[in-house]
């Protein structure tokens, strides 16, 4: 599959971060389209934003709020939807949750399936951001609320194929992060569902610093989508199969950390 880029033509195939150099990461990221996508909105926010500016105090409080607003929003949508079990219960919810979240704890390096759709993203971002900041200051407020949210958005894609990338971190930040996350893929995925920081984790006890902490549990990978599960609700099982044998098995041979 290719997708529009800047330098060359995407191909999923080429990028499975256990196989990738941070060198490799910075161009995919910097040529992925919804990272693209993001960098249009937040330019064209700030300058819509800075065009009708009222307040430059409002302005830019609107700003960092809408930057703080993810992490919370994150931790409450990946705990209680993403690892909840309604989505894949549903038939018309099945194949989003497979690809928001399911097939990420599946193929936790397949690139594509790491970076958040357009489509899930960013009405979230209009609809929380926005309001808030027009509620702070107006129609200028609103720009910089959600240009901050994009913002932080873009921050912790990066960072979160980071924490995946084969690659040994030599700061402590670096090796705190990528630890603490990648316990939550491979040894108990019910605590640490923060991705860059675990300030929310912390604060609702969710957090464990090292798998000694935690019990490891068996559904880390398939976020208790079982064999029994499948059978009562097949849609995510049906459109599994339904891929092309091709991507199943590239997919798979990047699933190991």
């Amino acid at each position: 599959m290719r997708l529009f880029i800047g330098y060359k033509a995407w191909k999923e195939e080429d990028y499975l971060l256990n196989r990738m150099t941070f060198d490799d990461l910075v161009k995919a990221y910097v040529t992925y389209p919804a990272i693209q996508v993001y960098a249009v909105i937040v330019v064209a926010a700030l300058v819509a934003g800075i065009a009708t500016i009222q307040s430059i105090p409002l302005f830019l409080l609107s700003f960092v709020i809408g930057g703080l607003m993810f992490p919370i929003a994150w931790y409450f949508v990946h705990r209680f939807i993403l690892h909840g079990s309604w989505m894949y219960k549903t038939p018309f919810l099945a194949g989003l949750w497979k690809r928001i979240h399911f097939d990420h704890h599946l193929y936790p390096n397949d690139l594509s399936v790491l970076f958040g759709g357009l489509h899930t993203t960013l009405p979230t971002i209009f609809f929380v951001a926005g309001p808030v900041g027009w509620l702070i200051g107006g129609p200028s407020c609103a720009c910089a609320a959600v240009a901050g949210t994009v913002i932080m958005t873009m921050y912790t894609e990066f960072l979160h194929a980071g924490e995946h990338l084969a690659f040994e971190p030599k700061s402590k930040f670096w090796k705190d992060m990528k630890r603490r996350h990648l316990a939550h893929h491979f040894h108990n995925e019910k605590g640490n569902y923060g991705i860059a920081e675990f300030f929310w984790d912390r604060r609702f006890g969710t957090f464990y610093d090292q798998t000694a902490d935690a019990p490891r549990t068996a559904t880390a990978r398939n976020l208790g989508y079982t064999d029994e599960m499948a059978q009562k609700y097949p849609w995510v099982k049906d459109l599994t199969e339904a891929e092309p044998k091709a991507r199943r098995a590239m997919r798979s041979g990047g699933a190991a950390s």
